[in-house]
């Protein structure tokens, strides 16, 4: 997707603002939406001097294919940039229809630019994940028979043996309408959208002269902290919280619903493994999102947000499910209790 021939470091953009490369090779400019710059060089007004341009620029969509020779920067991140910058002009609100930076409300709008351009991201990708996340319940609420298939072969090297428990567990699935490679596809179809907001966010112009306080969106977290300036705490202070939240909720929802749903010595071990995962994951998101801008720290804390909203949702449904699927078997079993008693008081 970037071109190793502009991989750079540290450099400064059009505005003066420093980049937090490395890997930052392209950036955005919408210049039909009145977005500014030039495409390799601008004015320096404190030195006088024309400096040329680190960075290289796309300025269209037909650009997003030639400059970058990726179709995946063409039909994916150029539109979302387009989407996120039209957000910004739109939210700042000036009267010529320009984006404008010096505005008291533009750093709010990129804020509320990233939040709307992220829910829409999060809907297209639902849609391709919804199959997967209700895969996803329906294996959680078969974890007590998986667990007796398992147990039954348990200990057995066997091949064909081996094979038998798999080709039950395979018929289980099934049964219950579930396809576990179907729910990978899907997955991989989603992801597409996610690494080209994480893209756009990274490289729209509109967005990195964009300053919400004390808080600049292009300035990396960590690197402003050991300058003094602990207001960029605040982001890892709000983003850490959150992940460790949206990566422990589904498995303390599990666990709340049924404590006795891990039964074998081997789910015990899977759920531990999946335990030390997470946690080396948030301390990776942790690095993470100390070394990269502000604005993509802010796009993976609305991330976080929404994960822990769907994972509630799709909790609060399957519950609801199945509180009504039960109150059915219950009167269904009360009116066959209720025709065994007529049938047997007939008899008398």
């Amino acid at each position: 997707m970037y071109q190793p021939s502009y991989t750079i470091n540290k450099v400064t953009d059009m505005a003066g603002n420093g980049v937090y490369a490395p890997g930052v090779t392209f950036e955005l400019i919408i210049l039909s939406l009145n977005d500014f710059g030039s495409k390799t060089h601008w004015f320096d007004d404190s030195t006088g001097v024309l400096k040329e341009y680190q960075l290289k620029s796309i300025s269209n969509w037909a650009e997003a294919f030639t400059e970058t020779s990726s179709p995946y920067y063409g039909f994916f991140v150029y539109p979302l940039a387009y989407l996120l910058t039209a957000f910004i002009r739109g939210f700042s609100g000036t009267t010529e229809g320009l984006l404008d930076p010096s505005k008291p409300n533009y750093g709010v709008s990129a804020i509320g630019a990233i939040l709307f351009t992220s829910i829409i991201v999060r809907a297209i990708t639902l849609m391709f994940t919804l199959k997967t996340q209700m895969n996803q319940e329906k294996m959680t609420s078969l974890q007590g028979k998986q667990a007796e298939i398992q147990s039954k072969y348990k200990g057995s090297k066997d091949p064909q043996t081996k094979q038998k428990q798999q080709m039950e567990l395979m018929a289980l699935y099934r049964k219950e309408g579930i396809s576990p490679m179907s729910s990978i596809a899907t997955s991989f179809l989603s992801m597409p959208f996610l690494f080209a907001m994480f893209s756009v966010v990274r490289s729209a112009h509109a967005l990195k002269v964009a300053t919400v306080g004390q808080i600049t969106l292009v300035e990396q977290p960590w690197e402003q902290i050991k300058e003094g300036n602990w207001i960029y705490a605040t982001l890892i202070a709000v983003y850490l919280p959150m992940q460790i939240l949206s990566m422990f909720l589904p498995m303390f929802l599990r666990s709340t619903k049924d404590k006795k749903a891990i039964k074998s010595e081997q789910q015990k071990k899977a759920r531990r493994r999946q335990i030390i995962m997470q946690v080396v994951f948030i301390v990776v998101f942790i690095f993470v999102v100390s070394t990269v801008a502000s604005g993509v720290a802010i796009y993976w804390i609305f991330s976080s947000t929404f994960q822990i909203s769907q994972t509630l949702v799709f909790h609060y449904m399957r519950e609801t499910k199945g509180k009504r699927i039960s109150k059915k078997r219950e009167k269904i079993r009360e009116k066959k209790l209720k025709i065994a008693e007529k049938h047997q008081n007939a008899k008398t």
